[in-house]
């Protein structure tokens, strides 16, 4: 599963693009450090606006003489006439946008609007540098160093942390902030708020939404795409077994954490309650969903790497993939731009382009759907001595324009297939043209109604735990840990990390 702004290794599905795992201690500690500053006060506070300066107090006039003389004619003549006081221009702002590498042209066109709109204010960068677990660390860095931020991208399974170590400003109380609120879907707000809090605008929604090439189903004479696990299996063998374009292995990669999730909130459950209790490791299926993966894997060999790579759906030489919707788009060669400054996929697609749609996500439970789905959104730092202003442009890009429309959304939508997060977005004519020729926007829908937030994002120790996770059910793939204690010691494994988190609060 491939998510957004090049972030290959947040959310992948398959165990070789997924979280690297050697990562971990540098995320730990960076992790360890915002908890530390945390409980021993030495935070930044939260950056406010610098009040205006009170209006000066008129003077008192003079007492005015009851008869003023006359000025002789010579007098008149000769007196200058009041020069008119300085007009003292108001200082022009400057603020910095960080961000993370994905069409910084596109962003800068969009920068240069804002500034357009909002005289007096102009946008530094865009600030960018590599995705993913990079770009947290490198945040999280410049951030515990006092360096000057204002606005920022904001991953969803970072916010947690960054909002519980004050590094990130409420929104609630900024102008429009809850008429925004009141146009997200259900499972956005989730996401852009925390406890209870807003700390963020929308950037995009990524949904892992189910994909295949229609060409190799027509092969097999199959109706259409598989609703359950044992179709898939069964279409995936039968792909195999004819060798249809050439394919042995209908999936690529090996199964990893991302695609166990993507089963099972499929097929209607939750890994965690309320109360970020890992109510998964109780849960039979979740097991048995490890363990199907594992005999498909090693078993069927329906899943494996072929020698053309990761792109292997993208040449048809792999029949499913579970990806962001957005990316459908470049697959099918109708987007209008990489998405990043090197190391870009084709935006013509590969050797399938034209072959690939989007379907209902399927799942182990019949007439269930659903889907994990990130949100990526745009913050405040605290520490921004310009935060009304860091507002506007917050509130530009990640809601409406001076016209009170969503410019900048239904930009990436029509242009790259970014996926809104706002509800009255898809009701537009424009948002169901744009559509047309690459996804199946009624399938998508379904999927949206189903999405969630990625699995215990609400935790602040989330990443970390996902990390090792995604470490144990690779050891499951390869055959070094049965599925029964992977899903055990994950499930403890949270449960110790949920309350170190709280014991270390508290002190």
């Amino acid at each position: 599963m491939r998510f957004i702004e090049q972030d290959r290794t947040a959310g992948s599905l398959s165990g070789v693009t997924g979280v690297p795992i050697e990562s971990n201690r540098s995320r730990r500690g960076l992790l360890g450090i915002a908890f530390a500053m945390l409980g021993a006060g030495v935070l930044a506070a939260c950056g406010a606006e610098s009040a205006p300066a009170a209006a000066p107090t008129a003077a008192k006039p003079a007492t005015a003489p009851t008869t003023a003389p006359a000025p002789t004619a010579a007098a008149a003549a000769v007196a200058p006439t009041a020069a008119p006081a300085p007009t003292v221009a108001k200082a022009e702002v400057k603020i910095k946008l960080a961000m993370w590498d994905y069409n910084p042209l596109i962003v800068r066109e969009n920068l240069d609007m804002f500034e357009k709109q909002n005289p007096g204010i102009k946008v530094e960068g865009p600030e960018t540098g590599p995705s993913g677990e990079d770009y947290r660390k490198r945040m999280n860095t410049s951030m515990v160093a006092g360096e000057r931020n204002d606005t920022m991208y904001m991953r969803d399974e970072d916010a947690a942390e960054w909002a519980e170590a004050k590094w990130v400003l409420a929104l609630d109380s900024f102008p429009g902030a809850a008429e925004l609120d009141k146009d997200e879907y259900p499972f956005v707000s989730e996401q852009t708020h925390y406890k209870g809090k807003k700390y963020g605008t929308i950037y995009y929604v990524g949904p892992s939404v189910a994909m295949y090439n229609q060409e190799h189903l027509k092969a097999i004479g199959a109706k259409g795409p598989p609703t359950t696990f044992d179709e898939f299996r069964d279409q995936a063998t039968q792909i195999k077994r004819q060798k249809v374009n050439g394919v042995e292995f209908p999936r690529f990669g090996k199964p990893g954490e991302g695609e166990v999730e993507v089963w099972y909130l499929a097929s209607g459950k939750r890994m965690f309650d309320d109360n970020l209790e890992p109510i998964f490791g109780k849960d039979p299926l979740f097991k048995d969903i490890v363990e199907k993966l594992f005999q498909a894997y090693t078993g069927d060999r329906i899943y494996g790497d072929d020698p053309s790579g990761p792109a292997a759906f993208d040449n048809g030489k792999a029949t499913y993939n579970w990806t962001s919707f957005y990316d459908l788009k470049r697959l099918n060669g109708k987007s209008t731009a990489a998405g990043c400054q090197s190391n870009c996929p084709s935006i013509t697609g590969g050797a399938a382009q034209g072959q690939l749609m989007n379907y209902v996500n399927p799942s182990f439970v019949a007439g269930k759907t659903g889907t994990p789905a990130i949100c990526r959104q745009y913050a405040i730092a605290s520490a921004s001595k310009f935060p009304q202003e860091s507002w506007k442009l917050i509130s530009f890009l990640g809601g409406k324009d001076k016209d009170g429309k969503y410019y900048v959304a239904n930009r990436w939508w029509v242009e790259q297939g970014l996926n809104f997060g706002y509800k009255s977005m898809g009701e537009t004519s424009e948002a169901k043209k744009s559509v047309e020729g690459w996804g199946d926007l009624d399938a998508y829908s379904k999927v949206m109604l189903n999405a969630s937030p990625r699995p215990g994002v609400k935790g602040p120790w989330s990443a970390v735990w996902r990390a090792d996770f995604t470490k144990m059910i690779s050891d499951v793939m390869d055959g070094k840990m049965n599925p029964k204690d992977a899903v055990d010691q994950g499930a403890q494994l949270w449960t110790t990390m949920k309350e170190k988190f709280e014991k270390d609060k508290k002190s």
